[in-house]
């Protein structure tokens, strides 16, 4: 492909550029720098671009964690075909960490054919992939004509998205698009076309307070949270056993319900010398396709009444601090394209698999849209260390660059 070599070379500096800035959530520090630099790296290309600032009324009721820094939402277009071909790609990325010994997070630096940073994998790796994969395809010719090409670029999917691509779908897109693709780490082997779904409960069992020296005047909180937590896990993995998906995913172990009770437990307000008067703990339950969200809170409220209820009927409330529904695209002409497009630039994609955490792709899935997250090698998303191998990210280039043409004749 004509000028191939040089849109890779500009995907490598992009990418040094994004990992350089310390986009870290939830804080939205440096949010406007990356906002910036990406816009004015698809104006380069000959895209029409919004910068779009989301309104603070909305990130204040919906986004709990997100602060009061402001988000920046960068939305692309090119062309004017009737079918949309919309990138989403997020550019925040969690914190550093300790750990590191090749460099530091928010340094990048090539070694043995390794790129090296924060977000290096997840997922400015594939945001400059898809960049420089359009830029290669333009650079040879290519001209949208059937289909309108979408570039967005959103923050805080690391904190569920709901100020980023949540925002955008809900307030800025005027319908859904018809075919999604987002750069995620699922490796080069396989897409995801979708993701398991996930719960999250907070568990107040309530007691009285009293001084240590005379505790049989209050109840013990922690004590009969304690109780609670082992009869409800005794419980879920009864009820759990044998619920698997019919889906194919990786590892395989994740293709099962799962619950997690206690990842935040705390005493509130307490003192070594007073008797606990509240205790809470955290459910976090992962759903496969086959679920629902609603007929996950009904299953944990039953559990509760009954382990309350057999402790000599402890009181506690729940409340839900996280949900997020399980979706799944049926493999169509998107992944039809995405395959041709690999088997053109080396690379064998077999059938696609779902994710086993969540992903920004739910957004759009839930609304009618095609959608595959398709990209590098993900081990290390979150890690020290970091790194995207080079190699992985040309073949990248080189299936974005194809995808478009491939597409133009499928629509």
């Amino acid at each position: 492909m004509e000028g191939f070599d040089s849109a890779y070379d500009f995907g490598i500096q992009l990418l040094k550029d994004l990992i350089s800035i310390p986009t870290v959530s939830p804080s939205g520090e440096h949010y406007k720098e990356a906002a910036d630099l990406l816009a004015e790296t698809l104006r380069s290309l000959g895209f029409s671009v919004d910068v779009i600032e989301v309104d603070k009324n909305y990130q204040k009721s919906y986004c709990k964690t997100a602060g009061d820094k402001p988000r920046y939402i960068v939305l692309g277009r090119l062309g004017s075909g009737g079918t949309r071909l919309h990138i989403n790609g997020h550019y925040d990325v969690v914190p550093g960490g300790p750990g590191w010994s090749v460099t530091e997070p928010f340094k990048p630096v090539i070694v043995d054919d390794k790129l090296y940073g924060r977000g290096a994998v997840d997922m400015k790796g594939g945001i400059a992939a898809a960049i420089a994969g359009v830029k290669a395809a333009l650079d040879s010719g290519y001209s949208p004509s059937k289909l309108t090409l979408e570039m967005a670029f959103v923050p805080d999917e690391e904190i569920g998205g709901q100020c980023g691509t949540g925002y955008l779908v809900e307030r800025v897109l005027d319908r859904p698009p018809e075919l999604v693709l987002i750069p995620e780490p699922s490796g080069l082997s396989s897409p995801w076309h979708g993701h398991k779904g996930a719960l999250w409960a907070r568990v107040r069992v309530a007691g009285r307070t009293a001084h240590a020296s005379t505790p049989w005047r209050g109840r013990n909180a922690f004590i009969m949270a304690a109780r609670l937590a082992l009869m409800l896990d005794q419980a879920f993995r009864a009820r759990l056993a044998g619920r698997r998906t019919r889906y194919k995913i990786t590892p395989p172990e994740a293709a099962v319900s799962t619950y997690m009770i206690g990842g935040v437990a705390s005493v509130e307000g307490g003192k070594t010398n007073q008797v606990p008067g509240a205790f809470s703990f955290t459910i976090d339950r992962r759903l496969i396709p086959e679920e629902t969200v609603d007929g996950a809170k009904a299953e944990i409220e039953d559990l509760l009444r009954w382990a309350s209820t057999s402790l000599g009927s402890i009181e506690y409330s729940v409340d839900y601090l996280e949900e997020m529904e399980p979706v799944v695209s049926e493999p169509g002409r998107l992944f039809e394209a995405l395959r041709t497009a690999g088997g053109e630039a080396g690379v064998e994609i077999g059938e696609p698999e779902l994710c086993p955490g969540g992903l920004d792709l739910r957004y759009y899935l839930m609304r009618g849209s095609e959608g595959l997250a398709y990209g590098p090698n993900g081990e290390l998303a979150h890690a020290p260390d970091e790194y995207i191998d080079l190699g992985e990210f040309r073949a990248l280039v080189r299936i974005f660059a194809v995808l478009p043409r491939v597409l133009e004749s499928m629509v």
